[in-house]
């Protein structure tokens, strides 16, 4: 039996997200701005503060962009790649006790 889930949940879920994801970044700006920081330091600020944006970008697009066609044909691809991983690690498992057999001598 397949429970359906409610769709608001998944709303409130990226809601969170990007409210977390927001006060990351505000936390990052204000640190950057109140600092004397060496090269490195800075990489590590603006990559931090980019991260963060892309997390905001991906769930305000999950938020206001994502229809349920768009959904459902994401869980499609998600379940076909993840088939197809399933396979080649069949694959990898199988090939890999064939050669352990061989060189066993059985």
């Amino acid at each position: 039996m397949m429970v359906k889930k409610d769709k608001g949940a998944g709303r409130g879920k990226h809601l969170f997200y990007v409210v977390i994801a927001s006060g990351i970044l505000f936390y990052a700006l204000s640190q950057f701005e109140r600092s004397n920081l060496q090269e490195g330091a800075n990489l590590f600020w603006f990559v931090w503060m980019a991260f963060s944006a892309i997390i905001i970008a991906a769930n305000i697009n999950m938020l206001l962009f994502m229809n349920e066609k768009k959904r459902k044909q994401l869980a499609r691809i998600k379940r076909a790649k993840s088939v197809q991983m399933e396979q080649a690690i069949e694959k990898g498992i199988t090939k890999y006790m064939g050669s352990k057999r061989r060189a066993n001598g059985e």
